[in-house]
């Protein structure tokens, strides 16, 4: 099944970061097949944890070609390792740059914005802003219940909204949305019930299913097996058809002042991204993750507050799908 729309995708100024936008919530619009290996399904919940386990045991592999599997891996300290990571992000605020080359008829193209991305409450509350020179392109959100996003260069202005598990619209995948978002930063706690395996001693896989948003329904992350940090995330569907992926690296330590340095969690400071049919790819950096309260406002995740800011000529409820003035 082809993930590309059949009009070919146009950006241009007044559009790219409402197209990211729009990435951002489906989770990245791209496509890389990637056979999804037997692996040996773990109930880590059944594992003894011991204190102090490491995530990775000692093993002896009979040859290079086959995959080891539990117990060389042991699945309860892979899962507490990363849900400790995962638990010093409860709240996160950080600033970049977001890129996007891509190629068509017309030949290459490169944009770029200023992004500032923040939640709390681990997620469910989440603000992503664009601005490029000084200008305001696009503004997405969310809560518990539902997503927003501001379009301010549109003709007319527009807030989109949706409910929380629901895709935004002109979207590439038919998936939705912050939740996705999460799950490619490395930022969403893993379940107790994993798979496991390895081909090779630098990296190994974990898999697992997800609560169904549209196609997603299960997850593989690669691993570096020396510091547990993930490197390479997809998003599955229930044939094994690969819907989106990221690739994480140059790991820095979270500016997490309030949490003792033993806490302080790695976060990628480059995410790569690949776009539909290698039209284009993605890179977004980072400056300074962390936790500044400054960047972690009330009003950053107050609906009716930037609605007032904001002050869309029109509201389109996607499960209405009508335009209100």
């Amino acid at each position: 099944m082809s993930l590309v729309k059949s009009r070919p995708l146009m950006v241009d100024e007044r559009h790219f970061m409402c197209r990211i936008f729009h990435v951002f919530f489906a989770s990245f619009s791209l496509l890389c097949a990637l056979a999804i290996g037997a692996c040996t399904a773990v109930d880590a919940s059944k594992q003894p944890a011991t204190s102090g386990a490491s995530a990775l045991e000692s093993t002896k592999e009979n040859s290079t070609n086959v995959k080891s599997v539990a117990p060389a891996l042991n699945a309860a300290a892979i899962v507490a390792q990363q849900n400790h990571r995962v638990a010093g992000l409860e709240k996160f605020a950080t600033r970049g740059s977001a890129e996007l080359r891509w190629h068509d008829e017309k030949g290459d193209h490169f944009e770029q914005a200023q992004v500032d991305l923040a939640w709390r409450n681990g997620g469910e509350q989440i603000s992503l802003r664009a601005d490029k020179m000084g200008e305001r392109l696009a503004w997405a959100g969310a809560n518990a219940k539902q997503w927003w996003l501001f379009e301010p260069k549109r003709e007319p202005s527009r807030l989109w909204l949706g409910a929380r598990n629901t895709p935004v619209p002109d979207s590439l995948l038919p998936f939705a949305g912050p939740d996705a978002l999460l799950e490619l930063l490395a930022a969403k706690a893993w379940p107790e019930k994993i798979g496991l395996s390895q081909d090779r001693p630098g990296n190994f896989w974990a898999d697992f299913d997800r609560p169904a948003r549209g196609a997603w329904v299960k997850t593989r992350v690669q691993v570096d097996t020396n510091t547990g940090f993930p490197s390479h995330i997809w998003l599955v569907d229930a044939k094994g058809n690969v819907l989106a992926e990221s690739e994480l690296s140059e790991p820095v330590m979270a500016e997490m002042n309030h949490l003792p340095m033993a806490d302080r969690p790695m976060v990628a400071s480059k995410i790569t991204l690949k776009s539909v049919s290698n039209v284009g790819v993605w890179q977004i950096f980072w400056d300074e993750p962390g936790a500044r309260e400054d960047r972690l406002k009330d009003r950053l995740f107050d609906l009716e507050v930037i609605r007032g800011v904001m002050r869309p000529a029109e509201v389109i409820d996607v499960e209405k799908d009508q335009p209100k003035r």
